[in-house]
């Protein structure tokens, strides 16, 4: 997963970079800002840019439960732990919690569908992701703490895709930094990020994984892995809407082919591989595992409108990640998104 999610090994150099890419062969040299377009990113969209995918609605017995679950409401918020020792190092301590403001009807109908409309299940994992909002606040992880971690420009949200979900890019190869926990807390950070800036009825975000560089050098171990994986699936349940892996390399792709039988369906289905010189791949049906056809080969233009994808990920924007002008906005929208929290407060 660490290949997937811009987690992985610093490489001392990115091989055979593309030719729209500028890959100095030291890659901290990626943080100089000279001869860089100054195109600040994307964060908002208009209805008009693209059409919403509708969520799947309740069943009967599926709504009952939500009704159960918010008559639970005053229980599950009842005696939160404060924010854990270590935690503490790296939020603005100024950030208000608001969990009741978190737990909206659409919050608790992910939990729902994620526990398969289980009772209990349900109360346990939205109690559990509680009290994890509460003793590590990941809304209000500072971002000096995570800087270091896209100076590179190797994972971030820019953009929305055909469906208006948020568009996360991972560039892989521009790893620069070793630390297990702190790429964790980006890709948490990134996460947030992305669900602040979805409009009504999107609840998922895309993923473009820019693939050509991909290797087994970027493995993770299996308690980093575990980790990522846990928060994930624990913490934010239905938020992947699909994972482009754009030109993958054969040896990549023949894995896949080994593991994917033994893929949850569902899951199996948000995974795609796009060659970008093949405008007319075999389907693929997203919302069911099993469409017309089983290939995972899709057309760029099945997921993304090319002139508003990256360059770099085969699209005709000319936008190139620049960290002075990326991180303006990253400061600018928190402090905008603490002054929300405190207002509400009032």
């Amino acid at each position: 997963m660490r290949s997937l999610f811009g987690l992985g090994k610093a490489q001392d150099a990115p091989a055979s970079p593309k030719p729209s890419e500028k890959s100095p062969s030291d890659l901290e040299e990626m943080t100089a800002e000279n001869n860089k377009p100054t195109i600040p990113p994307f964060f908002e969209c208009a209805d008009s840019e693209g059409s919403l995918q509708e969520i799947k609605a309740l069943s009967a017995d599926e709504k009952a439960v939500l009704e159960r679950i918010k008559t639970d409401i005053p229980e599950l918020i009842q005696d939160l732990p404060q924010v854990d020792a270590e935690s503490s190092k790296f939020i603005d301590p100024e950030v208000p919690l608001d969990i009741e403001g978190w737990l909206t009807d659409a919050c608790i109908s992910r939990y729902v569908r994620a526990r398969k409309g289980d009772y209990e299940d349900t109360k346990r994992a939205l109690r559990k992701t509680i009290e994890w909002r509460a003793a590590t606040r990941p809304h209000a992880l500072r971002p000096d703490v995570v800087e270091i971690e896209n100076r590179t420009g190797k994972m971030y949200f820019n953009g929305f895709d055909k469906n208006l979900r948020p568009i996360i890019y991972m560039y892989n190869h521009r790893q620069n930094t070793r630390e297990a926990d702190n790429q964790i807390r980006w890709v948490v950070y990134t996460l947030e990020l992305c669900i602040r800036h979805m409009r009504p009825g999107v609840e998922k975000v895309a993923l473009a994984i820019d693939a050509t560089h991909w290797g087994f050098s970027n493995s993770v171990s299996i308690g980093t892995a575990k980790k990522f994986l846990d928060i994930l699936s624990n913490h934010y349940p239905e938020r992947l809407g699909r994972a482009v892996v754009i030109q993958p390399p054969r040896f990549f792709v023949g894995f896949y082919n080994l593991v994917s039988p033994f893929i949850d369906p569902v899951t199996k289905a948000k995974v795609a591989f796009v060659n970008p010189s093949d405008p007319t791949p075999q389907p693929q049906t997203e919302n069911s595992g099993s469409g017309n056809s089983n290939s995972p080969w899709i057309a760029v233009e099945d997921c993304f409108d090319r002139e508003k994808l990256e360059r770099d990920c085969y699209g005709n924007w000319e936008f190139q990640y620049n960290h002075t002008v990326y991180w303006k906005s990253i400061v600018d929208e928190f402090a905008q998104h603490k002054a929300e929290l405190l207002a509400k407060q009032h």
